[in-house]
Parts: C-alpha cells; structure tokens; sequence
C-alpha cells in the first residue's frame, strides 16, 4: 500500500501545488505552537533513506534528454512514470518520519508552558526565527508533496493518452523545478538542524 503524506497539520489541505517555496510562509494555524526540533533524529532520518536520494537522482537523470529519448517519447514517460510514483511514496514517508520525530509540534497548552519555563534570553528575536524557520520547513513539506502528486497525474495522463515531444519537453521542465525546490527545502532543513546542533552545544536546550 502506498504511503500517503498527510502533514502535521489538520488543514494541510489548504495548501497549493503552485505555491512558491520562495516566500517561506507562515500560517497562522501554527503560530501557537511550539515545535521541538530533535537535530540528531532528524539528521539520522534522511542519511536512513538512501533510496529517496537515489529516486530524486535518478529523476534529475531521466529528464536530461537524450536523442533516444526524443525518439521513443512513450518509452521515456513509462519510465517518467515509475519514477515519480516510486518517489512520491519515498517522501510521504521520509516527510512523515521528519514530523513525527524530528519536527514535532505542541499544542498550545503545552506551548504555553513551555514559554512560561523560557528565559528573557530564550524568547529573543533568534528564537522566533527558529521556530518561523520550522514552520517554513513543515508548510513545504505540504507544498512539495502536492506538487508531487500533480506530476504523477500528468505524467500518468500523458502515458494514458499518448506523449508526443512537445509534451514530454514541457513535462521534463515542470519535474526540474519541482527538483530545484526540494533542493532549496533540503537546504533549509540542513541549516536548521545546523542551527539547534549548535544551540545544544551552547547548553540551550528545549528541543
């Protein structure tokens, strides 16, 4: 059975494929709560699932087309295919995992207690940027997986009905800016776990 990502959040719906990862949004829906980040679970997460990275290489690889590609467009947008499906139940559960163990989520009582056992020092500017930049992070995890499933379903339609190259070209494009953004999200998430790492080392410690 295939793995399906729901979020940590109840209105994860509300999300958009064509949202930009750019703007880094925070939704209000989680502005009262207060996320621990475990760096190290996290960090052990994705060195756990060599097979997602290797599906996300394999991707980037399929859409640099060849002329053997242009050829037989069918051929390729089978392969399209099975890569995209293998993918999106490889980050549902790599997504999953992250906020279920490295990025967790309490709910406002518990975050309000958690602010009341805060230092002055604790609630400073940097400390809502951290808690902003986890936001960010679990608000693209919704994001990107939409933006998944919208590629397998064109893919998949393309493969029902017939590809041509035109198609194909426009498909190939619309899957390296899907790839470009789970990049820039990688990103964010290795400066995050970079951040608390060294929070911890410093002795400051509510994650």
């Amino acid at each position: 059975m295939a793995t399906v990502f729901t979020g940590s959040s109840p209105d994860s719906s509300s999300s958009s494929p064509a949202s930009s990862l750019d703007s880094h949004p925070v939704i209000d829906r989680d502005a009262t709560r207060y996320w621990f980040v475990n760096a190290a679970f996290l960090q052990e997460i994705k060195d756990s699932n060599p097979n997602l990275w290797h599906e996300v290489h394999r991707l980037r690889t399929l859409c640099e087309l060849d002329p053997i590609d242009i050829e037989k467009p069918q051929a390729t947008i089978r392969e399209l295919v099975a890569c995209l499906d293998e993918l999106r139940d490889l980050l549902a559960l790599q997504f999953a995992l992250e906020e279920s163990y490295g990025l967790i989520a309490a709910d406002s009582e518990a975050a309000y207690r958690i602010a009341e056992s805060m230092s002055v020092a604790e609630q400073n500017l940097a400390e809502h940027e951290r808690q902003a930049m986890v936001r960010a992070v679990t608000d693209q995890h919704r994001c990107l997986y939409l933006q998944l499933i919208d590629l397998v379903e064109q893919a998949e339609e393309l493969q029902y009905r017939g590809c041509d190259v035109p198609c194909l070209k426009t498909l190939t494009q619309t899957i390296e800016r899907f790839t470009c953004d789970l990049t820039a999200h990688e990103r964010l998430e290795a400066e995050l776990i970079r951040m608390h790492d060294s929070r911890a080392r410093t002795g400051v410690s509510h994650d």
